[in-house]
């Protein structure tokens, strides 16, 4: 493919993405919308009264803004350059502005009528509202003017990013709406911020205009040959955009009028409808609206040359084809499932969902001629004819009305929909004649075969993702399993399709499949091409894309004045009398604590002290390892040359176990705990397996390693001497299996890049549980009364999203979030820096929402330690914002975390009992511990309350009860050693691997915190998550030394 074609690729991709998330924003704010409103009157009146002012606009003016616009003004820019185009612009934007200030005031006189007119099935009480709310969103077509016509002179100048943001703006503000003010202001207060959602889509883009040199500045010059050339243009185009918004509003006239069972109930009907197609919207206008947008300038620019054109065209149309077809059979397949995963909840109940799932199945059906429509009238439009598109609106308009007044019937609201679909086809199929005749290029027979074998593909494809289905649909009971099903259908799609395509040589799957072989091949090549290569390297720097996206960070409106007002107060606070102040005390804590006898002790290589490595046993290990690994290199017999030639080790290699690892972060919240189980034990197996061919190389023993050894040994003995024998045995074995994560962490990570992924994975696995824990808590998912002192807290829910208790979660999220703080810090590049940044905002939203004082505590705690040890610039910010708390959360939250300290709650006075109680359990058994499991047959001995419990409530009572004083010594000496190889290697590590070790410093300390009030590993999952999380801290340790050394030899070089 050529670098015209590359990029084109890469900018249509950057667009999507920018699109998707969008659009994904747009499917929570439709979550939103029916989870607090369903299809009740208040959801018929707003859906209804949003729509009529949009529908004005886009009848009016909406794509006859950038379609009659931007050819002119393309025009512009290459016959009289710059200056002249902006005059243009200048006055365009002030006419279109008063003609629509007219038409709104209009309107909104005349909306009883109006809404009459659209909604006449509504009863008076919903008509009432709808005219009202009416009133009110009618300013929002002035609005949408100004944002279109920004729209247009952006992407004339080939910016199309900003455009593609302008859903991110308006849905970001309608989320926090629902969030934070729905409550309290309703409907009324949901139609203002819609307003201000679609202003904003204007005044986001200014800083882009500003930064190409464009300021608008009223101009009243209407004389103008432009002018009249736009608007000579504008009138047929103006006619033919009216074919889905009238459309729309036809069908939304006949939704009022559906019955359910003989009563007639407007309200679910059009609610149904409007659902539907918003969902419908946002799938196909990710793929469509990115590619139209995309092409139409380009398509401004050839019109002189009829060939080229008409193969751009023929280009693009067999690209969203390729594309379109498959999502159409798909969301006709899984249409059901999608609709009760996004919407049915609160409110929205089964036959909401029925409904809408029916009329998006019936409007899958339309989609390609939907886009196929998109491309064929911006070709139109860019020859500067908007006539044929008028004439196929027109056909569409009438196929629409006579098919909603014969379906409307027998098919209810699949009928709407199914008519909606047709006219859309038929549209496209009108458009495609005349294109055809004009632009032979476009349509020929290979082409035609090729969209016959997209088909065939796509069929393929739906055999197999209708069998998924059928397999999977006992899951979607809950919503895990709706995700599930969805994922894993739609994975298997995906797949499926492509590998048909490929089979049926269709020439898209070609370039999918090239690109997927460029992202597997990266980084395989330079090795084995020897110093070639390396010259290569050094003629020239590529740059990935992440880093492509940096950069753009880097240069934005946005990222410069931001930076700008930071180093403003970093300015004003250096040369403030509190930051002299605070700077002598940094240095005055320096000089006494930094290069203290103590902390040098702490920073100390404990393990050379003590000699670690030079044990018995590590020395033992330490020479089977190798001389099995070597005995496999050099091929010494028969067996290690099987093993060392082994397709499936050479498959199942070390990379696979990184795979592995990965694997377990992101399941450690998910999958139950004996799946949890088998899987750390077969990747155990495999890591056993490559350490014994040499492919992984252990790290050099260390006290923490022995420590744990120890540790396992004292299980054992606690599992077999328990007072709960033979349960014990089972609590035992899944205690050790689960320790063995720790050894497959921290000597299968030996590079940067594994390191980062894992974290990653992790991290982003993290941030979307954090994000379903918000979910819950905003629905309010029942809680266990046993959770909240009613008497005490006014709190009507506790999040605990995929585990067992809002604590658990808690514990969890403490650790993640600890470790996105480090690599928010740790990353080199913005689009990293953000990344980790949004994850770790998500997860402190998460631990918010579970209500649990220990993991806030645990959190802060965690945050305070991390200022401590890698940032002490932070500080004084840090004490600003404890000093602030208090005021900031929420009355509820305050009260909870300060119950903390008074202990005057119930869940405080029963731990207070359990701890009196472990106490003296703790003097009779201090020698040798009850053993693993026993807690709730001794506690009644030693309580004096009639409830029992299953543990003490701290993890340190909870340990030295089982396993008496030597395996508590051994645990907490394990700590320490812990802490201290953390801290010592914060010493000998480059600066961004200090942040990361922090980070992992203060988040295991912050976990051991909130134990004091928990016993941590009473839930499996976290048993896991922590011996993988202590072994992550050792691999950072070792990569990030090992990183140092490099560093130093390349500097030396």
């Amino acid at each position: 493919m050529s670098e015209k074609g590359n990029q084109a690729v890469k900018t249509v991709s950057f667009m999507m993405l920018i699109t998707l998330f969008g659009k994904i924003l747009g499917l929570v704010r439709e979550q939103f919308l029916a989870a607090n409103y369903a299809t009740g009157m208040e959801a018929a009146a707003f859906l209804t009264a949003s729509r009529i002012p949009r529908t004005f606009f886009d009848v009016i003016f909406a794509s006859a803004i950038s379609a009659s616009f931007i050819p002119v003004f393309v025009e512009y820019l290459q016959k009289y350059g710059k200056e002249e185009a902006y005059r243009l612009a200048n006055r365009f934007i002030t006419v279109i502005s008063t003609v629509t200030a007219v038409i709104t005031v209009a309107c909104m006189v005349l909306a009883k009528p109006v809404a009459g007119l659209v909604a006449p099935g509504f009863d008076a009480q919903t008509m009432a509202l709808c005219v009202e709310l009416l009133r009110m969103l009618f300013p929002t077509m002035l609005f949408t003017a100004v944002a279109f016509s920004f729209v247009g002179i952006l992407q004339s100048l080939d910016e199309f990013n900003i455009p593609a943001a302008l859903s991110v703006a308006s849905n970001g503000i309608l989320i926090v709406y629902y969030i934070l003010f729905n409550d309290r202001f309703g409907v009324y207060g949901l139609t203002i911020a819609f307003l201000i959602g679609w202003l904003m889509q204007a005044v986001i883009q200014i800083p882009a205009l500003c930064k190409k040199g464009y300021f608008y500045r009223p101009d009243f010059h209407f004389k103008d040959e432009g002018l009249k050339k736009i608007g000579k243009l504008m009138i047929p185009v103006m006619v033919s955009t009216w074919i889905q918004p009238i459309n729309f509003l036809v069908n939304t006239r006949f939704a009022s009028q559906l019955s359910n069972n003989g009563v007639t109930n407007g309200e679910l009907g059009v609610s149904a409808l409007e659902y539907a197609n918003n969902l419908y919207t946002i799938i196909v206008g990710v793929f469509v609206l990115a590619i139209a947008n995309m092409v139409f300038p380009k398509f401004s620019r050839m019109t002189d040359d009829k060939k080229e054109f008409g193969l751009a065209v023929r280009g693009t149309l067999k690209a969203m084809i390729f594309l379109l077809i498959p999502m159409t059979v798909g969301l006709m397949a899984l249409a059901e499932p999608v609709v009760a995963l996004i919407y049915q909840r609160g409110e929205f109940g089964m036959l909401a969902t029925e409904m809408t799932s029916a009329a998006l199945f019936f409007f899958a059906l339309g989609m390609v001629g939907y886009g196929v429509q998109n491309i064929l009238s911006r070709a139109f439009y860019a020859n500067q004819d908007g006539k044929t598109p008028f004439y196929s609106g027109l056909v569409s308009i009438i196929i629409n009305a006579v098919m909603c007044w014969l379906l409307l019937k027998p098919m209810g609201i699949g009928g709407l929909a199914l008519a909606a679909a047709v006219s859309s086809t038929a549209a496209a199929a009108v458009l495609m004649v005349p294109a055809v005749k004009q632009y032979p290029d476009i349509l020929d027979k290979s082409l035609v075969g090729q969209f016959m074998k997209m088909v065939l593909a796509a069929a393929g494809m739906l055999v197999l993702v209708l069998g998924c289905r059928m397999v999977l649909n006992p899951l979607t009971g809950r919503l895990l399993g709706q995700i599930i099903l969805l994922c894993v259908c739609g994975g298997v799609g995906v797949v499926s399709y492509m590998v048909f395509a490929k089979l049926l040589r269709i020439e898209e799957s070609d370039f999918v499949f090239d690109i997927v072989k460029k992202i597997l091949g990266r980084g395989n090549g330079g090795a084995s091409e020897g110093v070639p290569a390396v010259k290569k390297r050094r003629k020239r720097r590529t740059y990935t894309m992440i880093e492509k996206m940096s950069f753009l960070i880097e240069d934005s409106f946005c990222f410069r004045f931001i930076e700008r007002i930071w180093n403003i107060l970093a300015i004003l606070w250096t040369d403030s009398i509190a930051g002299g102040i605070w700077a002598k005390i940094c240095r005055g804590w320096a000089n006494a604590f930094e290069n203290s006898s103590i902390l040098n002790f702490l920073r100390a290589d404990w393990d050379d002290h003590l000699r670690t490595g030079n044990g018995i046993l590590p020395r033992f290990w330490r020479n089977v390892t190798n001389w099995s690994g070597l005995a496999v290199r050099r091929r010494n017999n028969a067996f290690a040359a099987a093993m060392g030639e082994s397709f499936i080790f050479r498959l199942f290699n070390q990379n696979f176990l990184i795979l592995c690892l990965a694997a377990i972060a992101a399941a450690i919240p998910v999958l139950p705990t004996m799946l949890l189980a088998v899987l750390v034990l077969a990747t155990f197996a495999l890591y056993f397996i490559q350490l014994f061919l040499g492919r992984v190389k252990a790290q050099k023993t260390t006290m923490v390693s022995v420590l744990l050894g120890c540790f396992a040994v004292c299980i054992m003995y606690a599992g077999t001497t328990s007072y709960a024998f033979p349960t014990a045995l089972l609590s035992m074995a899944l205690f050790l299996i689960l320790m063995a994560v720790f050894f497959v962490a921290k000597d299968a990570i030996d590079t940067e890049e594994k390191l980062d992924f894992v974290l990653w994975v992790l991290i982003s696995m993290g941030a979307l549980i954090a994000l379903y824990a918000v979910y819950q808590y905003i629905v309010g998912v029942e809680m266990d009364a046993a959770w909240v002192d009613a008497n005490n807290f006014d709190i009507k829910t506790r999040a605990y999203a995929t585990f067992t208790n809002p604590n658990v979660l808690g514990e969890y999220l403490i650790l993640v979030g600890s470790l996105a703080a480090g690599m928010m810090w740790k990353m080199r590049n913005w689009v990293g820096k953000l990344y980790y940044t949004a994850c770790f905002g998500l997860i402190c939203l998460g631990l918010v929402a579970t209500g649990s004082r220990g993991a806030m505590l645990g959190l802060m705690f965690s945050a305070g330690m991390f200022v401590l040890l890698s940032e002490k610039r932070l500080i004084p910010l840090g004490v600003v914002l404890l000093m602030l708390m208090p005021f900031i959360l929420p009355a509820s939250l305050w009260a909870r975390l300060a119950s903390s300290i008074t202990m005057n709650d119930s869940s405080s006075l029963y731990r207070m009992s359990i701890y009196s109680a472990s106490f003296d359990i703790i003097q009779h058994y201090w020698q040798t511990g009850i053993g693993i499991g026993a807690f709730n047959e001794i506690y009644p001995l030693f309580s004096l309350e009639a409830a029992n419990a299953y543990h003490s409530h701290n993890l340190f009572l909870q340990e030295f009860i089982e396993l008496g004083i030597v395996g508590f010594s051994i645990l907490v000496l394990l700590f320490i050693f812990f802490f201290q190889k953390l801290y010592s290697g914060m010493r000998v590590v480059p600066k961004r691997f200090k942040f990361l070790l922090g980070a992992v410093f203060g988040g295991f300390a912050g976990l051991l915190l909130q134990g004091i009030t928990d016993h941590l590993w009473f839930d499996y999952k976290i048993v896991l998550f922590f011996w993988c999380f202590i072994g992550l801290g050792m691999a950072a340790v070792r990569v990030g030394m090992k990183m140092n050394e490099r560093e130093k030899g390349e500097e030396k070089r």
